[in-house]
């Protein structure tokens, strides 16, 4: 549910097509998985065949000639074309030790060739608790522009956890500008955004990733002031 209001609240999907996938997938009384299903694939078509939902506000790949000089972005919109070619190649399998049963199918970040895995929690929520019962430190974050595991999905599931905030929202700062925002809550837990990052944090800002990494290494709050 976090993923589709994230989209309307972007202006990504209409608020007919938001009420829609609420009414068919989310409500108590919802009942039709075939029109939940309709709702979200019409909602949502035009996302995947045209913009990164990884990152909403990022250029695609158009051209996935890895022979080819692409133009000079922040982060390179067609990275992801250059890793499958680069691990798909046998000389780099055999220096990893990889792929030694000579699989049917190439190597993906996400595989296609897994049609059938089952093995994993539908929820990481009891592991966030079983850490926090054990006094570990425990910070969750979201780039701000990530569509696909956006920030309002990160807070819908802290919220059923049910937690008293210690220190409410507000902004981080870094280099005198806003690095994100967090919230602290009672166990240890905090939680945070980085402005302006998509799915993979330090691919689109790194400095803010390090100013992040490195205040939970230290044991630190992310710094209200830049001077912190």
């Amino acid at each position: 549910m976090g993923m589709y209001d994230y989209f309307a609240s972007h202006a990504l999907i209409s608020d007919q097509s938001l009420s829609e996938i609420h009414k068919y997938c989310f409500s108590p009384n919802a009942t039709s998985d075939l029109k939940c299903y309709n709702a979200t694939i019409t909602a949502t078509s035009t996302l995947n065949q045209h913009m990164d939902i990884y990152n909403i506000y990022a250029p695609v790949c158009t051209n996935r000639n890895l022979t080819s000089r692409p133009k000079r972005y922040a982060t390179d919109p067609c990275i992801d074309y250059y890793v499958d070619a680069y691990l798909n190649r046998p000389d780099v399998q055999k220096a990893l030790h990889a792929n030694v049963t000579k699989l049917d199918h190439v190597w993906q970040g996400c595989s296609s060739g897994l049609t059938n895995w089952v093995d994993y929690s539908s929820t990481s929520i009891p592991q966030l608790k079983e850490l926090m019962a054990s006094g570990t430190r425990v910070w969750v974050f979201s780039g701000d522009i990530d569509g696909r595991l956006p920030f309002t999905s990160n807070l819908y599931s802290l919220k059923t956890m049910k937690l008293k905030v210690k220190t409410p929202w507000h902004p981080w700062l870094i280099n005198q500008e806003v690095g994100g925002y967090t919230e602290v809550y009672e166990g240890n837990l905090t939680f945070a955004t980085v402005r302006g990052a998509g799915h993979t944090v330090p691919s689109y800002e790194p400095r803010r990733a390090l100013a992040l990494i490195s205040h939970f290494l230290n044991g630190n709050p992310l710094p209200f002031s830049s001077k912190d």
